[in-house]
């Protein structure tokens, strides 16, 4: 239907393009006849008299009125043939910037055309368990794809890893800890150079792989490939945002890209791999790690392993907690000595709890811990390390956020943490360029369908 719309309209506008230049050159006509027609009280000779010469520069000497006509015609066959030499000219060109570019050839010229080749399983693992990791980056890095029977053996190898992992990781030092990627494969790969080479880093990420970026596709296939080649070093956690209820409704969702790229059997994989994505993780036996924030039904750490993970995520809970809840805004403000909640609804997220500062310390405190590690929330300068517990003078809290220019308007720094054992160390990066993608991974045609509709409108009322 919107094929047949979008014809129809098109050939309506060619259409008036056409009347509208018969019109031009008629009235042309009629004006050049009319100028050099002689009048009654006017001789001809006297007319040219005045005007010796014509806009070309070509001196006219005739006297008759037939020559004048003769004159008016030759001007409107002029005029229709370079109508018609531009009409059928192929390579037209717009003036940009003081610059001119062909209508018919790339712009960006210099920057080559997206591999059409899809990368297989055998040019991927070859005879090997372990994936190519250079060729597989460098492929998507130049928006290459991969055949679907190779993105399925990644996700189901990197499913029967994380699968056989505990709800609760415990992980040595040196570690370093990210934050939400969502989608943002280029940066990702910014934040790898900040990070070090994953085959000699222990990396520890904290969730929401997907969803808001336009690439989420490329980091999942990546991150996931990274785990099969290194699974003692290299720890994936579950966000809010890997499952089936929120991968479907943002600007640029993960489904959609999934769709668009690979395919609903590669979706459903992809929430299969989700589910079995732990959900804490415990860092030298003092950082506890999550992706949202703690949950008053879980006082002891070792509660966490007792939870059933391989499903959705429920809408309450301490699942759901786990991956939802946020300091409250007061945080900072709070003492000790105070009465108030330690658990407040969130109101912002409609789920969960806004978690304050007497809650956090208390659940430290009856865990032997340092300090909470979370992600979650947008921070302006990556990482945000909150008010320091009173016995220990170490923050209770850090949130660090790993994309920066969230969505693409809010300008932030994305900061990765590196923790030795005793010291925090922050890494800030600004964001890079991107290949541009229209919104909702539109093409061209449909994303230009209601701009035709509203010129239509504009010239039929």
């Amino acid at each position: 239907m919107i094929v047949v719309i979008f014809v129809s309209v098109a050939g309506f506008l060619v259409y008036r393009y056409h009347a509208n230049q018969r019109r031009y050159l008629q009235t042309l006509t009629r004006s050049i006849y009319d100028t050099l027609q002689p009048s009654s009280d006017t001789r001809a000779g006297s007319f040219l008299q005045t005007a010796p010469t014509n806009d070309k520069g070509f001196h006219r000497t005739s006297t008759s009125g037939s020559h004048h006509s003769q004159y008016a015609v030759a001007y409107v066959r002029k005029m229709k043939k370079y109508q018609q030499a531009k009409k059928n000219s192929i390579r037209t060109t717009i003036k940009h910037e003081k610059q001119i570019y062909s209508s018919t050839e790339r712009v960006m010229n210099h920057i080559p055309y997206p591999p059409a080749h899809l990368l297989t399983v055998k040019e991927i693992f070859g005879t090997s368990d372990k994936p190519n990791l250079s060729l597989l980056l460098q492929h998507l890095e130049a928006e290459g794809r991969l055949q679907l029977d190779a993105a399925l053996t990644i996700m189901i190898r990197g499913r029967e890893l994380t699968a056989r992992e505990p709800n609760m990781l415990e992980i040595s030092t040196p570690v370093t800890i990210v934050g939400d990627i969502h989608g943002q494969f280029f940066d990702m790969l910014k934040m790898f150079e900040k990070g070090g080479d994953v085959a000699s880093n222990r990396y520890l990420f904290l969730g929401d792989y997907v969803d808001r970026g336009q690439f989420s596709v490329e980091v999942v296939l990546y991150l996931w490939a990274v785990k099969i080649a290194h699974p003692d070093t290299f720890f994936l956690l579950r966000g809010n945002h890997e499952c089936r209820n929120l991968t479907v409704y943002f600007t640029f969702s993960f489904k959609d890209e999934c769709l668009l790229k690979l395919g609903d059997v590669f979706y459903e994989e992809c929430m299969k791999s989700f589910d079995c994505l732990p959900v804490a993780a415990l860092v030298q036996s003092q950082l506890f790690c999550i992706h949202g924030c703690l949950s008053p039904e879980i006082r002891q750490i070792r509660e966490i392993t007792d939870l059933e993970r391989t499903m959705e995520p429920p809408t309450r809970g301490p699942l759901c907690d786990i991956l939802w809840a946020d300091p409250t805004d007061g945080y900072d403000n709070e003492k000790l000595d105070q009465r108030y909640e330690m658990f407040t609804h969130n109101g912002p997220r409609g789920c969960s709890y806004n978690v304050s500062y007497k809650a956090i310390c208390k659940f430290l405190d009856d865990n032997d811990l340092l300090c909470v590690i979370r992600a979650h929330q947008v921070q302006s300068a990556g990482c945000k390390m909150y008010k320091k517990h009173e016995k220990t003078l170490f923050p209770t809290l850090v949130t660090i956020f790993s994309a920066p220019n969230y969505c693409e308007v809010y300008k932030n720094r994305g900061a990765i943490l590196r923790y030795d054992g005793s010291v925090m160390h922050v890494f800030q990066y600004k964001w890079v360029k991107h290949p541009y993608v229209l919104p909702n991974f539109l093409d061209a045609f449909r994303w230009s369908i209601p701009f035709v509709l509203e010129k239509v409108t504009d010239m039929l009322l």
